[in-house]
């Protein structure tokens, strides 16, 4: 890698934008197993603190930008009452912050392997001890730490997702979580760049020295060889448990109806609320199809629920009418604000229940630091019956008559512990209510079926997305992607699933 800074700097942007292009909705998958190279490189050559801060960043940055390059078709914002320039600048702003923001932890997790370099009693010539400590530091930094609440951490960008396709190689994370997966790609970009640094000298180039000598490359060919049988054992179990887990139709399979309302985000989250065309076109989706389950996607019933009694009165009546479960997303007040919540009526108890989003969006539905900041942008949270949500505390599974059903909404997906928690509080299959007609762009919706892959093979249950303009998906406890919808249309999606019981060692212990 050159040593002007200039070069090295467009070189390693450049490496962090081709990594993005293993994200979901790309599917270039195999470019995760190289494309943190560079980035490697330039941590276990650098002998500045500087160089270790700088080109980490850049790298962070340029690959959650391209990554996230869908955040910028919240534009526009009209329907929220903003004006063209304010639209701009919030859509710029909600790209470059997050990207930002994410980069950090590319500092600080080549800060971590500077100082465990520069002062380690292990030798960096042990190979795969630095190797293991260096893997694990990236996985508690960026599967853990990122996620924090206190953080406000959005663990979009988890390089795992790109493998969300290979089948046989993440059925292991029925026992190790999704973090295995990352662990098997940086450990092997790890070894791919001890070698790359011993072929090419690269240390030497940087005023160092490493003799090209036996030694040094047979500890490289060891790491290479225990990353390889790794690998190959994840992937020869996988096919095991793939075919272990297939899912055939048989007189435990339940049908579900999946209603894809396609409403328009004005109709559900903007200045005026349209209660009447909601229910007008759910209830013309419901009467077409006779499922034991029906479920619409969040923020369905745009309306205070708790409080609206023509809505409640309506939604129970229907619950009777087709007797069926019915599972929406709306918005309950409970507190002096809002939950964004799901609604289920149980007809052998005669009683609601809820489900309260507890992971929220931040300037989505709620606006941290809302004391320092500009007006105009306290207006992202805001909506017609309230400024922002409450993190909810109602977060049990729905009883139903196929089963305890786990819910999540929107971008919760990417956070297991929400899932397991569902999972051992009894759920035997989980739905993602989500609405993504904010952004124009498609990619958000094929990174949700990454999502929901890893979460239905960590806890091996099912998963269904109802997403209100797309895609909506079931998705079978091996992972595999039955069925999904035709985006931005309204209409419905039917498919069986085998609501499944049994425990996952993740689920039970995963961290």
């Amino acid at each position: 890698m050159s040593n002007h800074p200039f070069i090295k700097a467009l070189l390693i942007f450049f490496s962090g934008f081709i990594l993005s292009f293993s994200a979901p909705g790309y599917d270039l998958w195999f470019i995760a197993w190289v494309g943190l190279v560079p980035l490697f490189i330039i941590i276990n050559t650098s002998k500045k603190i500087k160089d270790v801060v700088v080109y980490p960043f850049l790298f962070g940055f340029a690959y959650n930008a391209s990554y996230l390059h869908w955040l910028f078709s919240v534009h526009p914002l009209n329907w929220m009452g903003f004006n063209t320039l304010q639209s701009y600048l919030i859509s710029f702003l909600a790209v470059v912050l997050v990207s930002i923001f994410n980069s950090l932890f590319y500092i600080l997790f080549a800060i971590c392997v500077f100082v465990v370099k520069k002062f380690s009693l292990i030798p960096y010539k042990g190979r795969i001890p630095f190797i293991l400590i260096v893997t694990f530091l990236w996985l508690i930094i960026f599967n853990k730490f990122s996620a924090c609440r206190f953080l406000y951490g959005f663990p979009w960008t988890l390089i795992e997702y790109s493998q969300y396709k290979n089948l046989y190689l993440i059925q292991i994370v029925e026992y190790f979580g999704s973090a295995l997966i990352s662990f098997l790609i940086v450990f092997f970009n790890l070894v791919l760049t001890d070698f790359l640094i011993w072929l090419f000298n690269i240390e030497k180039i940087s005023n160092r020295y490493i003799s090209r000598n036996p030694g040094e490359f047979s500890s490289i060919l060891i790491s290479f060889s225990f990353i390889v049988t790794l690998i190959f054992l994840s992937t020869a179990s996988g096919l095991y448990l793939f075919w272990k887990n297939q899912q055939l139709f048989s007189g435990k399979s339940q049908t579900i109806c999946v209603l894809q309302g396609n409403l328009p985000i004005k109709a559900t989250r903007g200045i005026k609320l349209d209660i009447n065309l909601a229910r007008k076109t759910y209830e013309k989706l419901i009467n077409n199809n006779d499922e034991i389950l029906f479920v619409a996607p969040e923020g369905a019933l745009p309306t205070n629920f708790t409080h609206d009694q023509i809505i409640r009165k309506w939604f129970k009546d229907l619950t009777f009418k087709k007797q069926s479960d019915l599972i929406f997303g709306s918005y309950c007040k409970n507190h002096e604000k809002y939950s964004n919540c799901a609604v289920h009526f149980n007809g052998a108890r005669n009683d609601f229940s809820y489900y309260e989003k507890e992971r929220l969006v931040p300037f989505g539905e709620f606006v941290p630091l809302s004391s320092v900041l500009p007006e105009f942008l306290k207006k992202l949270a805001s909506f017609s019956i309230g400024e922002g949500f409450y993190e909810g505390k109602q977060n049990i599974p729905f009883n139903t008559s196929l089963g305890k059903v786990g819910i999540t909404i929107c971008f919760e997906l990417i956070f297991p512990s929400i899932i397991r928690k569902q999972v051992l509080q009894g759920a035997e299959l989980l739905i993602n209510l989500s609405d993504l007609s904010w952004f124009s762009n498609y990619r958000i919706q094929q990174h949700f079926l990454g999502f929901a892959v890893f979460r239905a093979v960590e806890n091996r249950r099912p998963v269904i997305i109802s997403s209100n303009n797309g895609t909506s998906v079931f998705i079978d406890q091996s992972g595999k992607i039955k069925n999904q919808s035709i985006p931005n249309t309204r209409g419905t999606l039917i498919d069986w699933v085998n609501p499944n019981n049994k425990i996952t060692f993740y689920s039970k212990y995963g961290w």
